[in-house]
């Protein structure tokens, strides 16, 4: 056997390779480098879906008002087609009760106003009214002329008599005032023809 002792490696002397800094630095790099691509990603991906929760959310909102609106008007229809129905019932006991006389003790008579007192509350609760008529200005949408009368003593078109009454449900007209309305004698008109300008100073 040989004298010389066979050399054992020490695990601790192999040689620790250190990469350079620069490579080090380089592959951080390119590891931010895709970190930022796919944060960009997801911001990208948040940003349509922000997009379209908001589109969702106004075409809801519209949705919403669009379907308030058609049940309002549906609504509004309905009630009209109703109070059209009654304003002839309503009318009439309205003058039942302007020819009735009042008798002390008699329940009949005050039951009868009682009921047009109410049906009158139930209305107007309802958005009826009636609509101004004598002594306004002619409102070609309110008021439905059946006669004309001479008269120099309001301005022409002035609304003189009431022959039936209109009446507004929530400011629509649902039935226009029948109307006698004002017009000017032909010598007025002559006179307001042949009257000179005056002339302005200067």
């Amino acid at each position: 056997m040989s004298n010389e002792t066979e050399k054992v490696t020490d695990p601790s002397d192999k040689i620790e390779v250190v990469q350079p800094s620069e490579v080090i630095f380089a592959e951080q790099q390119t590891i931010i480098q895709s970190l930022k691509q796919e944060l960009d990603t997801y911001k990208k991906k948040t940003g349509e879906l922000q997009d379209s929760i908001r589109r969702i959310t106004a075409d809801f909102d519209n949705y919403q008002k669009r379907t308030a609106k058609e049940r309002q008007t549906v609504e509004r229809v309905a009630n009209e087609s109703l109070i059209k129905k009654l304003l002839d019932i309503y009318e009439s006991l309205e003058k039942a009760v302007c020819s009735l006389k009042d008798t002390p003790g008699d329940e009949f008579i005050k039951g009868i106003k009682l009921i047009y007192k109410e049906f009158s509350r139930i209305l107007k609760s309802a958005g009826l009214e009636s609509i101004q008529c004598v002594g306004v200005p002619l409102d070609v949408f309110k008021h439905e002329v059946l006669m004309q009368k001479v008269n120099d003593n309001v301005p022409e078109d002035t609304v003189l008599e009431e022959i039936q009454k209109g009446y507004l449900l929530n400011t629509f007209i649902i039935r226009p005032a029948k109307v006698v309305v004002s017009q000017k004698s032909t010598q007025e008109h002559i006179l307001n023809q042949d009257k000179p300008v005056e002339e302005k100073g200067g």
